[in-house]
């Protein structure tokens, strides 16, 4: 079994891979902007000491997505490729489920963190959207979460890992930030997810079309 603490002949931990690290640059605005995006959705992250590092993950039909993630964030993690993970049970039973890769830990994304993780756990704070989300970062978002409904006009941001009071806001600045008319709607009796309407489906066409990945175009509102 390939042993991943290893990197071209170097520990992981070596002073030979911290050296290099410091001459990573930190992330240009348009990654900043595509993380901002992603961690609104399904991204996670760690601290490990003072620094911090980011996980992507997104299951088997989305494998063409996590790899193009993969080659932007490239520069960023020590793996070649990302690592799989296979069904252990059902009729898919070990078939790949869904594909990853994690970041090294760099100070680069503790801005990123101070965002989102300062409590330890992800959350929203006021002013997120209207201060640091742009066009790009809202297209990442969708692309990650967002949900085309059947009439291919209105869609859903599944907004359940937050609470109540987060997608309140979230829908709120949105709307003030993009001129959207979106509003909170349950889901499942349970949950609160940011329903986008079909009045806005031009609009947020417009806002996003041009940084949608090809495979997931299919997000995109009909117009």
């Amino acid at each position: 079994m390939k042993n991943n603490s290893f990197k071209d002949g170097h520990h992981l931990n070596s002073a030979y891979w911290q050296n290099h690290k410091k001459t990573i640059p930190f992330l240009p605005p348009n990654l900043v902007a595509i993380l901002i995006g992603c961690m609104l959705g399904d991204a996670c992250m760690y601290r490990v000491s003072k620094d911090s590092k980011v996980k992507f993950e997104q299951g088997y039909m989305h494998a063409e997505y996590l790899f193009f993630l993969f080659n932007l964030f490239k520069e960023y993690t020590f793996q070649d490729e990302p690592y799989t993970r296979k069904e252990i049970n059902g009729p898919r039973e070990g078939l790949i489920k869904s594909y990853s890769f994690r970041t090294f830990t760099h100070p680069t994304f503790n801005s990123i963190w101070d965002l989102f993780m300062s409590t330890g756990k992800k959350m929203i704070q006021q002013d997120l959207i209207l201060n640091h989300l742009t066009e790009e970062s809202l297209a990442y978002w969708i692309m990650d979460d967002g949900s085309l409904q059947n009439d291919h006009k209105s869609l859903i941001i599944h907004t359940q890992s937050y609470s109540h009071e987060e997608v309140q806001m979230l829908s709120l600045e949105l709307n003030q930030k993009f001129n959207l008319h979106t509003k909170v709607i349950a889901h499942k009796n349970i949950y609160r997810v940011i329903f986008i309407p079909r009045s806005d489906a031009e609009l947020l066409y417009n806002l996003i079309n041009s940084y949608m990945h090809p495979s997931m175009n299919y997000k995109l509102p009909k117009i």
